[in-house]
């Protein structure tokens, strides 16, 4: 749910993305990294996973990854054992958001690893998974 301070730092950073799309060309061409800095809401919850130690192109270790997420999405989303055998819709909610936010990052790490085994190296940058209570 976006709520009004939200919405303007969402319309204003669509704007910027609108208004940057003409020089898109000149992007391209820039062999520096481009680093964006965004401030984090404060009500949002968030926890960072890493898979330094593992290889993701064993499936023994695509599972730990996994097993890592969910542990994260339970911190993140405030998983209470009490509700345990209730529909607790606010944690099913969350839990759902930051499985949606967290998938497409596993899988990005999983084709790293498998790319560095096949290969020697990938073109995928390293980087922990964020997991997010939104």
């Amino acid at each position: 749910m976006l709520t009004q301070s939200n919405l303007g730092k969402t319309l204003l950073v669509a704007s910027a993305l609108g208004a940057g799309l003409g020089s898109m060309p000149a992007l391209a061409a820039q062999s520096e990294p481009v680093v964006v800095y965004g401030q984090q809401d404060e009500n949002t919850r968030t926890e960072r996973v890493s898979f330094a130690d593992l290889n993701l192109a064993k499936a023994k270790d695509a599972r730990k990854l996994h097993f890592r997420v969910a542990s994260a999405v339970k911190r993140v989303c405030l998983y209470d054992t009490a509700q345990m055998g209730l529909r607790d819709a606010g944690y099913g909610r969350c839990s759902s958001g930051a499985w949606t936010m967290a998938k497409p990052q596993i899988a990005q790490a999983i084709a790293r690893d498998q790319e560095i085994a096949l290969n020697g190296s990938s073109s995928i940058a390293a980087v922990a998974i964020t997991i997010a209570a939104r």
